[in-house]
């Protein structure tokens, strides 16, 4: 038993940690494309009720829908895997035992992953190759003091750093309803409603300066740039979304052949198991 005892223990650990870093790119993931479809649907419908109002349309309309059009089509990759939504061929899958079931789902998920990090770098060179000589964070940036090379970041570093921001927004955003419910039960109607108003005033604000931060950085972008006609945002940032979108797509799969490598029951991907074997559990249960 007391060898069992480590081994169970380094699969809880890596378990909890996949649990934690799947639930805050699914909350990240999630709150792009609902901002993104949004944004999508309002500029859309706004910019007909414009053009039959007024006979002119808005001129950033075309270039905000294709970006986000990429945007939210790229991002829902992870989102898909994580759902198991994407298209399977599974005859061969359906006539084996469950051992071989499992066998056969580390291996397609593994080699699917890393597919889709070829894919990632074959779509960072090509966003690389339409980036000329075009310069937009700086070489540093003086933090407290620390110099944080944020321009001349190595590719690796800066995908790492991006994954950490966006599972620890992921984690934050999961703590708003938790948090909003709990000061709710404490706060009378009116100085909840008061409350809510401050917390979106502070959102707002934040959203704006946020907004001028990374618009003055495009505005005093340097070198050769291929811009949007109406946004004068740099072709190549849009580009860059695509291989991001692989990348989660490859760690959805990485994570699924990880999960039935710990576990003894088949897994899709990391939350959704397979379907035959919870078939199979509820008609036992029955």
């Amino acid at each position: 038993m007391s060898s069992e005892l480590p081994n169970n223990r380094w699969r809880a650990r890596t378990q909890a940690g996949l649990h934690w870093l799947d639930q805050g790119l699914d909350a990240f993931e999630r709150s792009v494309l609902v901002v993104g479809i949004l944004i999508m649907a309002g500029m859309s419908v706004g910019n007909v009720l414009l053009r039959n109002l007024t006979g002119s349309s808005l001129l950033y309309a075309n270039d905000v829908t294709q970006l986000l059009l990429v945007v939210v089509t790229f991002m829902g990759l992870g989102l898909g895997a994580r759902h198991a939504r994407h298209i399977r061929v599974s005859a061969i899958h359906d006539l084996l035992p469950e051992p071989a079931r499992k066998v056969l789902l580390i291996i397609t998920s593994f080699t699917t992953a890393g597919l889709l990090l070829l894919m990632a770098g074959w779509a960072h060179d090509y966003a690389m190759s339409t980036r000329r000589s075009c310069r937009i964070l700086p070489e540093t940036v003086d933090l407290a003091g620390l110099a944080i090379p944020v321009g001349g970041m190595a590719p690796g570093a800066a995908v790492i750093v991006l994954l950490t921001i966006m599972v620890l927004s992921g984690q934050l955003i999961r703590l708003v309803p938790r948090v909003a419910s709990h000061v709710r039960a404490r706060l009378s109607a009116w100085t909840w409603w008061l409350a809510c108003l401050i917390a979106f005033a502070l959102t707002a604000a934040v959203s704006l300066w946020l907004f001028g931060w990374t618009a003055e950085l495009i505005a005093s972008r340097s070198g050769r740039c291929r811009v949007m006609s109406s946004l004068g945002l740099p072709v190549y940032l849009v580009h860059l979304v695509v291989p991001l979108g692989f990348l989660l797509g490859a760690i959805q799969f990485a994570m699924a052949g990880m999960r039935n490598l710990i576990s003894p029951a088949n897994y899709l991907s990391w939350q959704q198991k397979d379907e035959y074997q919870s078939a199979d559990s509820d008609s036992r249960h029955v």
